[in-house]
């Protein structure tokens, strides 16, 4: 027999491990601002990264409601508009993709797979990192993904300083 301890503990495990496993992810819905074909733009406030899932999750500037998404290496783009020096972050986003836009994949390359692998990883490797830039920095394009549930579809990430367009 549980003591009165015991039972409170057993009733607060009870209530607590539904709401976990209830929540739900951050909803998918395309923002006000999306064009004619339904690519939406946003600016990110911050955001977390998922990297076994290999997401981002960040709440747009004036939002209200945080977007997951999740891209493949071509949408990831060097950062524009900074001044020198760059943040700290932002300077490694670009040394990281510099370091795999010229890797070949060709299987006659004794390298390849590692090569392959690099650039696959790459996007989980850039997320990472822009959980760490300054606030407001992150611009995304992204649409509707029909394939994951919750989950929006990066067309283009990039760093741009506050100051910038989000064209």
């Amino acid at each position: 027999m549980l003591k009165p301890c015991g039972r409170a503990l057993a009733a607060l495990a009870a209530l607590t491990v539904p709401a976990v496993l209830a929540a739900a992810p951050a909803p998918a819905t395309p923002l006000d601002t999306c064009d004619p074909v339904g690519v939406c733009t946003a600016r990110l406030v911050s955001v977390t990264a998922d990297v076994v899932d290999g997401t981002i999750t960040g709440t747009p500037v004036g939002g209200a409601h945080p977007i997951t998404l999740a891209g493949q290496e071509d949408a990831y783009l060097k950062s524009t508009g900074f001044a020198d020096p760059l943040p700290q972050a932002v300077r490694e986003w670009d040394e990281a993709i510099d370091k795999v836009s010229g890797l070949d994949t060709d299987p006659t390359d004794p390298n390849w797979y590692g090569n392959a692998k690099a650039r696959v990883f790459l996007p989980r490797t850039l997320n990472a990192l822009a959980t760490r830039f300054p606030p407001d920095t992150l611009v995304v394009h992204f649409v509707a993904d029909e394939s994951r549930t919750g989950t929006l579809q990066l067309v283009t990430i990039q760093p741009a300083p506050v100051d910038r367009h989000l064209g």
